[in-house]
């Protein structure tokens, strides 16, 4: 059984998916998934399903969530056999889940193996690995309870884990042997998408010199700079500053840069503690 959170909920067996029944009983799993193996209190889970306004039968219904998901999650459990995926407990509700039968967890584990790779000077590794990463993201994380505050918490933490992975992994292309190009459509499209995400400017400004386009280089640093004063009144960082003088001068600006891999964001444990 696999659990799917970087997007809408879902649940998977043998690659087969499961019917999980209405947005609410969906939203019951999406906040259970938010700390899986610890407890959620009937409370916190009521916030989370209605985080505006509960309804007066809220009790009773997230009662029938909970029985029909455990139905769903273990159909073939012997009658009045104790629940082993989930269970009540003396402090609340417990998923108790393999963490690695959860994709947010794998998504985790697979970018900090890449970025360690690519720090190692190893950026084909690094890039397959990062691949596997992204792929695992449909969406958005736990969508389903996006107005609970922990889920807003969770889904922006690994919005910026997904955004660090895609930083690197456009890093560990431009370190690989192939079209400049190709590479410079790519990360021009991101920068436009991104247009405060320094890392962007940077990697598009180093293959866009690569592919001799240096007046296109000096123009990305002069649009990153203007949205920077824009948006935050600020000037860019040191290491785009650095690499914009060095365009100038007309430097090298190919050799492999930092990954950045000292960012809090990626120093987090998986999941918060409940």
């Amino acid at each position: 059984m696999h659990f799917h959170v970087l997007g809408p909920v879902g649940v998977s067996v043998h690659d087969s998916p499961v019917n999980l029944g209405s947005a609410r009983q969906r939203a019951v799993l999406s906040a259970l998934l938010l700390t899986p193996g610890h407890p959620m209190t009937a409370e916190q889970l009521t916030e989370a399903v209605w985080p505006h306004r509960a309804p007066s039968a809220a009790m009773a219904n997230l009662h029938s969530y909970v029985s029909n998901l455990r139905r769903t999650l273990e159909p073939h459990r012997p009658p009045r056999s104790r629940d082993n995926v989930l269970r009540r407990e003396a402090t609340g509700y417990v998923l108790a889940a393999d963490p690695q039968s959860i994709d947010a967890v794998r998504f985790e584990q697979l970018m900090r193996e890449g970025r360690r790779l690519l720090t190692a000077g190893t950026p084909q590794q690094a890039c397959r690995t990062l691949e596997r990463a992204l792929a695992l993201r449909r969406g958005c994380a736990h969508p389903e309870v996006s107005d609970y505050s922990l889920g807003a918490q969770v889904a922006a933490r690994f919005e910026e884990l997904w955004l660090l992975a895609l930083e690197s992994y456009w890093e560990a292309r431009l370190a690989e042997p192939g079209d400049i190009s190709v590479i410079a459509a790519e990360l021009s499209a991101l920068s436009t998408r991104f247009p405060t995400r320094e890392r962007f400017h940077l990697l598009l400004m180093s293959a866009l010199c690569s592919a001799g386009r240096r007046a296109e280089a000096i123009d990305t640093y002069h649009r990153a700079r203007r949205v920077l004063a824009d948006e935050y009144g600020i000037d860019p960082g040191e290491e785009l500053q650095r690499l914009f003088r060095r365009v100038l001068c007309g430097e090298p600006t190919s050799e492999r840069r930092s990954s950045g891999l000292g960012s809090r964001a990626s120093d987090v444990s998986v999941f918060p503690a409940p």
